[in-house]
């Protein structure tokens, strides 16, 4: 069984990190294999609506994009999060989102189809409502099957401060485990999806 998550943030060992990590530890403690992917490590340029993807069902753009969507598929749970930047998710996040989500649509819907996803939103104080709907919509989309408490609320603004929000962190470690039950509750859906 293997998790992974998915940091929309620029800020390296930020809040997003930490609340991300986590979840990743109460999955670890549940038997996956866990993974942090930060995007600001990663090349990944914004999509150009060149609708290529549509006609080869792959992206002409030459960066880790696909990289990024072969890790995905090797997992059986995904988490995504993002600070809040202005009452949505940062940029990274929506190129993730867009060049990921486009090339999925465009493989049919299917790689996703099954896979266990939550998301975790971090802000100082507003926009985690926003934030969390964004990154909602495209897990759904993807078809994936969101656990109890599939979504996590941090609120945080300096570095480190995520670990001051009691509640917060006990929503993650709680996403961590639900992520866990719902991949063992979910195996035979996950094995015919692509079938559906």
């Amino acid at each position: 069984m293997r998790v992974i998550a998915i940091s929309g943030s620029p800020r390296v060992g930020g809040n997003t990190d930490t609340a991300l990590n986590m979840v990743l530890e109460a999955a670890k403690e549940g038997g996956a294999e866990v993974e942090l992917i930060r995007l600001a490590d990663y090349e990944l340029r914004p999509c150009d609506a060149c609708g290529s993807c549509s006609k080869t069902r792959n992206c002409i753009i030459d960066d880790d994009g696909e990289k990024i969507y072969q890790m995905i598929m090797a997992s059986d749970g995904v988490i995504i999060g993002s600070p809040s930047y202005f009452q949505g998710i940062t940029a990274q996040m929506k190129t993730f989102i867009d060049r990921i989500g486009y090339l999925a649509l465009a493989r049919g819907r299917k790689d996703f189809m099954g896979k266990v996803g939550g998301v975790v939103g971090v802000a100082r104080r507003s926009g985690l409502a926003n934030t969390c709907s964004q990154m909602l919509m495209w897990v759904t989309a993807m078809r994936m099957i969101v656990p109890s408490g599939g979504r996590v609320f941090v609120v945080a603004r300096d570095k480190g401060e995520a670990m001051n929000d009691k509640e917060g962190i006990e929503t993650a470690q709680y996403l961590g485990r639900m992520i866990i039950e719902t991949i063992r509750a979910t195996e035979n859906l996950r094995k015919a999806a692509p079938s559906l």
